[in-house]
């Protein structure tokens, strides 16, 4: 965490100057009117000063300041007297106005506890825009826009940490591929803009259709893979077959109230615990991917399983 260029200037400022205690102009530009919040804590923890960007934070979760220790202040929360107590920069949230915000604290003491200068300031700096942006910025870089699952990179990801996993624990792990069926037809009939939709809705039915422990992503043009954590070949099977159906009975509606209806092969397979014929992702990747070859052959809109070991 990078402690702000402005918090070092203010401690200095306190120890050089000690313009917390005069109303000078350096105070009221750098101390009182700056957008962070910044509390000073003298001996015992006891407030001492503050400026008015911490009294609006406390306003808004009903607290007020005034010079006790900071233990008698925030007794009725636990949680931000440990935050305020700690002497290490810590981060939390809050639910301000029904709405989630993000908060950084930073600590900078104030002189050496061995002169007897127990001073410590605290400044409270709201992150949430901050937090919002690295949080799409993560979601961009993770989720396929059109399906609305993983993309394949971190799909690859995921997986691989999963099988890891598997064979570390001698648990079962079962992978389905997927494929639309005759999505290039698809796309020469009724557009590639209904081609999307179809991507969207498959995407949609994928979600719902599978555990929240499973891990789905869009691997490919109109090929998806889901990862069945703790799943036998039998298990994994009978959930492709359950999908399969789903998808048949589905329709999307296109266009002018147009019925569009379509169906997908499955491809299926799946190893126990800690087998020597898959060393990585790729190779149970690949024996998923025969599976789904075979599934094409026997006529499409069918579920084809092969044992990875």
């Amino acid at each position: 965490m990078i402690m702000p260029a402005s918090l070092l200037i203010i401690s200095y400022g306190i120890l050089k100057y000690d313009f917390l205690e005069i109303r000078t102009l350096a105070r009221e530009t750098i101390f009182e009117n700056n957008i962070t919040g910044m509390v000073v804590l003298g001996p015992g923890k006891r407030i001492i000063d503050y400026n008015k960007a911490a009294e609006k934070f406390f306003e808004a979760i009903n607290i007020s300041l005034n010079n006790y220790p900071i233990e008698h202040i925030l007794d009725r929360d636990r949680k931000l007297l440990e935050i305020f107590e700690s002497e290490g920069s810590r981060d939390f949230s809050l639910v301000i106005d029904g709405e989630e915000r993000f908060f950084e604290i930073d600590v900078v003491p104030l002189g050496d506890s061995h002169n007897g200068i127990t001073r410590m300031l605290k400044s409270i700096r709201d992150v949430t825009e901050e937090r919002k942006i690295q949080q799409k910025l993560k979601y961009l870089a993770t989720i396929d826009s059109l399906s609305g699952l993983y993309n394949r990179a971190e799909f690859m990801n995921l997986a691989k940490r999963e099988l890891a996993l598997a064979k570390r624990n001698n648990e079962d792990l079962s992978l389905l591929i997927m494929d639309l069926d005759n999505f290039k037809t698809i796309n020469d009939t009724f557009g590639h803009a209904a081609g999307d939709e179809m991507i969207r809705e498959l995407g949609r039915i994928i979600k719902t259709g599978f555990r929240k422990t499973d891990i789905a992503g869009r691997i490919g043009g109109e090929e998806f893979a889901v990862v069945l954590k703790n799943a036998s070949l039998e298990e994994a099977k009978k959930a492709a077959e359950k999908f399969r159906e789903t998808v048949a009975n589905r329709k999307v509606i296109y266009g002018g109230g147009q019925e569009i209806s379509f169906t997908v092969s499955i491809g299926v397979t799946a190893i126990h615990g800690n087998t020597d014929n898959v060393s990585d992702i790729e190779d149970i990747l690949k024996i998923a991917d025969d599976a789904l070859y075979r599934a094409k052959a026997m006529g499409r809109n069918c579920v084809a399983t092969l044992n990875a070991g």
